[in-house]
């Protein structure tokens, strides 16, 4: 691998700050699915080749793309189409890698490095990864907004389970956890209600005020983060505030439709494994709820808690014994994927950009 200097953000990405968080997030994943969980995977004996499980392969690997592809977009329109559609899937592959062994604030901070790296200046990058965190929020409010105008409280009640569950008092808590996914719908709610106001209403007031706040005493610890938050508002302000509803209504449809991409992975691959009659709206509905719960911080990437989630709230969709398999390959597709990918291309970016600087 190219070398990476000690007091570059790319640091973070070292081969041993790589794999400490990796193994880390593989032993957790291990011990919950295989340990805690006692879950078998007997089911993989039903499997069969069949037309059915073909297509549903393919939807499967078509989903991932269709996220990755409107991600790509995304960057593409937020950077003026100064970057390449290739050049824009290095840095969202980068980026992924770095979400995915590092934690969330530490992620920012890599991709705006990243974007200075690729010649965009570092209030044009800050604005960008703001406004991508902000277009997340947004595309999440209104997927789970709809999905309550069509389900009502109903969504957050989920019938007993399955058998599984019983083995697994940890799955049963999470399982009772989805309940109150509405809380996490309203921090998501409030917080993006804010952050949009200060783009887009008042960027030099939520500046100060970030300002302001970062002087309390017992926040002190946070100081230079508030403030960079308060930077970063001003500078995504003046970056795309006088951009039109048009360019921000494509930024936010390419969000959403990422992230449809992304819940409905799952819904992919519950269809290749499963022969029963299922509603693929139900199904989308525990994407939603998952994703809350995946909100809390936990391993690096969210490992372990993702997988076990995935099954305490999808095992009742599929057959006995398979639940714990279509969980691995689930958490493959959407995490284990871009630890990959980024691995490959970390090393020929670095390479580039140090010739072209």
């Amino acid at each position: 691998m190219a070398e990476i200097p000690a007091n570059s953000p790319l640091s973070q990405f070292r081969p041993r700050r790589v794999l400490v968080p990796v193994a880390i997030g593989v032993a957790v994943t291990l011990y919950l699915v295989f340990g805690l969980s006692r879950l078998d995977m007997s089911g993989l004996a039903q499997i069969s080749l069949s037309q059915h499980l073909a297509i549903g392969v393919v939807i499967s690997i078509l989903t991932v793309a269709v996220r990755d592809i409107a991600y790509i977009y995304r960057m593409w329109l937020l950077t003026d189409r100064q970057l390449s559609w290739w050049r824009c899937f290095e840095v969202i592959m980068l980026w992924e890698f770095g979400s995915s062994v590092t934690p969330a604030s530490v992620g920012g901070v890599t991709a705006i490095f990243v974007l200075r790296k690729e010649k965009l200046s570092f209030g044009k990058g800050a604005a960008i990864v703001l406004l991508c965190s902000y277009m997340d929020n947004i595309a999440f409010i209104l997927v789970f907004s709809t999905l309550f105008l069509i389900y009502g409280t109903s969504m957050f009640v989920l019938p007993p389970g399955c058998a599984e569950l019983g083995t697994a008092p940890v799955m049963t808590a999470i399982r009772t956890m989805a309940g109150y996914a509405w809380i996490g719908f309203l921090v998501v709610g409030i917080t993006g209600s804010l952050l949009g106001f200060g783009i887009f209403v008042k960027p030099q007031w939520a500046r100060s005020f970030c300002n302001r706040v970062a002087r309390i005493k017992w926040l002190h610890r946070w100081r230079a983060k508030i403030e960079l938050l308060g930077d970063e508002i001003w500078y995504t302000s003046r970056e795309f505030k006088t951009r039109g509803v048009f360019f921000l209504l494509k930024v936010l449809i390419a969000t959403v439709i990422s992230w449809t991409a992304r819940y409905a992975l799952a819904n992919a691959l519950i269809w290749t494994f499963t022969v029963a009659d299922l509603n693929m709206l139900d199904v989308f509905v525990r994407q939603c709820l998952l994703r809350v719960i995946t909100f809390i911080p936990t391993t690096p990437g969210g490992s372990g808690v993702s997988e076990l989630g995935f099954i305490a709230l999808n095992c009742d969709y599929l057959p006995a014994g398979l639940t714990t398999a279509v969980a691995i390959i689930w958490r493959l597709l959407n995490f284990y994927l871009y630890l990959g990918i980024g691995a490959i291309v970390l090393p020929r970016w670095i390479v580039r950009v140090n010739r072209a600087n």
